[in-house]
């Protein structure tokens, strides 16, 4: 049990274009404030909607905030998660994602969020991790979110070899909101030049965003289920994440 507000978690079910999607929702129990709960989108890393995504929910819920997860993986069968070794398993799963098929999901999963009597009008965001970070940033790109967080996520720049989905250079224009990037310094798969990249293009479009780089950190070092867990660079990156939600609560 995270500190904080007492939530409940529970699961719905959603329809979509490929079937149904389960929903994972963490509800604060407590009163909200007289303009509604803020509610956030959360998307899952390449592994599903596993343990740590749920506490990503909770430590959400804690906060303040209505917090729902949707199964991006659901094509693949209700419940649908892999462990962090079982990469070649996740591979074909990637592979098979689109673009238009992840954005189907995450319209699917917002309007479950917005049709929430508990939510607040113009009180909506998203945080994603890995591939979830990319998600969140198209998300971003299509819906008139307050506020936007991706952690480590990767696509955004350049295709992905044997990703389905990606890129979204040329689309940010489209941003609808202010975006928060979280970057680690030692993460293999996401390059300095590709951080270089995705800065330049937001300045040159004159978005508001914020990208922070994690010295030390890697590849998922939010997640204390990851080799790669940095605590002080979690702690602090939480920390960032949570400020940056505040400030954009309308």
């Amino acid at each position: 049990m995270q500190h904080g507000v007492p939530f409940m978690m529970e699961t719905t079910q959603v329809s979509t274009p490929d079937g149904p999607m389960i929903l994972h929702w963490a509800r604060p129990v407590s009163p909200g404030p007289e303009k509604g709960l803020p509610g956030i989108l959360v998307f899952q890393e390449a592994f599903g909607v596993n343990p740590h995504i749920r506490r990503v929910c909770e430590r959400l819920a804690a906060a303040g905030y209505l917090a729902v997860a949707p199964e991006l993986f659901h094509r693949e069968g209700p419940g649908a998660e892999f462990g962090y070794d079982d990469f070649a398993k996740v591979r074909p799963v990637l592979e098979r994602i689109t673009n238009e098929m992840m954005l189907a999901d995450i319209l699917a999963a917002y309007g479950a969020l917005r049709g929430d009597p508990a939510v607040g009008l113009d009180r909506t965001f998203c945080i994603g991790f890995c591939m979830g970070g990319f998600a969140s940033i198209l998300a971003a790109i299509h819906l008139p979110l307050a506020a936007a967080v991706s952690f480590y996520g990767g696509g955004i720049t350049r295709a992905g070899p044997g990703i389905g989905f990606g890129p979204l250079l040329n689309d940010l224009g489209g941003l609808h909101c202010p975006t928060l990037h979280v970057f680690g310094e030692k993460d293999s798969s996401i390059l300095p030049e590709d951080i270089a990249l995705l800065r330049s293009r937001l300045e040159e479009l004159g978005k508001p965003f914020e990208v922070e780089v994690y010295p030390g950190a890697g590849h998922g070092f939010f997640c204390e289920d990851r080799a790669a867990y940095n605590p002080a660079a979690a702690e602090a990156a939480w920390k960032l994440a949570l400020e940056w939600l505040r400030l954009h609560v309308r």
